[in-house]
């Protein structure tokens, strides 16, 4: 009797630690953002008295949020390929943007959008050069792919766009387009390399619609199918509802975001001044692979006029106590308030699992600053947020018959 005992209990010391140990799990961190623009009036603020430019105090408020994430991804739409600097219709930015936006926590740079090749083939080599010189991880162009590894994970990060403004001989300069047979090809090289999850950013839909057309739902579904974990969309200039699937223990196995709108820009009509960040923790263990903790949060392009010069700010604006006594003007507060509310309206219909990154008011401490906050869910919530304010804020249609009336060029390309 005694033997036995003596064998369970050896057996009992041998399988537990190996079975905690096979249930240990590894997660890193991820943040995306919506499409970074650089309109000439932008530029022209940036602009510093000795001709120099500046763009910090445009990320001071949000660079919280990137450097709490392993990897912040940004879709860079514009190019860097020196002056003279140059806005809408062809970007063309100052280096320090690319600079400022890398001290802010950014370090991974989607290419792979329309406006990648304004100043031809050159010009987007010159931007990709900047971005090895900085460290930058890219991908999209020159980069098909890129594996990011950190905490005992590896992830692929993939990128494609539907079509550029400038056609240009495509051996001058590599683009990944929307082809599923090259999606395919890159999903199968990638796990080759022994990737753990794959994340494909997608530059795709409708621009200034705030439904995903039906080719980004039919192509979502088919990245699902190829076994994508998460799929992040930009180009619509407008934020667009985010879906996620569960396993049967309700773990977040599939997550599409199909627009986080614009990150920062100089369009003017309310709607495209508002986007999303999201995070969310890529979470492996021996027997599965999901997404833990997704969550959003809407930001704003707050443009305050400062001694006769307009600043630009991408100000967090999920909850007024986060930006109230930044934001002095009240009619700047009562058009962040009517937006917000305006789509939450529209997203009411969020999946669960996926909360709006927001104080808890019960919960709420006198003195809390604005910057890096407790995370814990009395104060962070997903509960539903009141929406009672008159719905005036311009309608996306009506924003799109402006833009077709203003506009000579053909629609869908901004």
């Amino acid at each position: 009797m005694k033997n036995k005992r003596f064998v369970i209990f050896f057996c009992w010391m041998i399988c537990v630690p190996v079975y905690l140990f096979s249930q240990q799990e590894h997660r890193v961190r991820f943040c995306f953002t919506g499409d970074l623009m650089q309109h000439g009036a932008q530029i022209r603020s940036a602009r510093q008295w000795d001709g120099s430019y500046s763009y910090d105090t445009c990320f001071a408020f949000i660079k919280d949020r990137f450097t709490n994430a392993d990897f912040t991804v940004v879709n860079m739409e514009t190019s860097f390929s020196g002056p003279p600097y140059t806005g809408y219709p062809s970007f063309s930015s100052p280096n320090q943007l690319a600079q400022a936006i890398q001290r802010a926590g950014a370090n991974v740079f989607l290419t792979a959008n329309n406006h990648i090749l304004d100043k031809g083939s050159s010009g987007a080599s010159k931007t990709v050069t900047l971005y090895d010189s900085l460290g930058i991880f890219h991908c999209g162009t020159t980069n098909p792919w890129v594996i990011l590894g950190k905490n005992g994970v590896s992830v692929a990060v993939l990128n494609y766009t539907y079509g550029s403004n400038r056609q240009t001989d495509p051996h001058a300069f590599p683009m990944n387009y929307t082809d599923t047979l090259l999606i395919k090809k890159h999903i199968e090289e990638v796990r080759k390399e022994g990737v753990d999850g794959i994340v494909c950013c997608m530059h795709w839909g409708v621009e200034y619609e705030l439904t995903p057309s039906a080719r980004q739902q039919f192509l979502a579904h088919w990245l699902r199918q190829q076994g994508v974990v998460a799929v992040i969309g930009s180009h619509p200039h407008v934020p667009q509802p985010i879906q996620t699937k569960k396993n049967s223990h309700g773990d977040v196995t599939f997550l599409v975001a199909y627009s986080l709108g614009n990150f920062i820009s100089n369009q003017q009509d309310l709607i495209p001044r508002l986007g999303m960040i999201l995070h969310f923790d890529f979470v492996v263990t021996s027997t599965e692979t999901y997404i833990d903790n997704p969550w959003y949060e809407w930001i704003w392009t707050w443009r305050p006029v400062t001694d006769h010069k307009m600043l630009y700010h991408v100000l967090p604006v999920s909850d007024p106590t986060l930006y109230r006594e930044i934001v002095t003007d009240p009619a700047d507060t009562l058009l962040i308030v009517k937006t917000v509310n305006h789509l939450r309206k529209h997203m009411s219909e969020m999946p669960d699992g996926i909360f709006e990154r927001r104080r808890y008011q019960p919960y709420e401490r006198k003195n809390l600053y604005f910057g890096e906050h407790p995370s814990f869910r009395p104060v962070w919530t997903g509960e539903p947020v009141s929406t009672s304010s008159k719905r005036d804020v311009s309608s996306i249609e009506d924003y799109c018959t402006r833009r077709t009336i203003k506009s000579s060029g053909p629609p869908g390309r901004d």
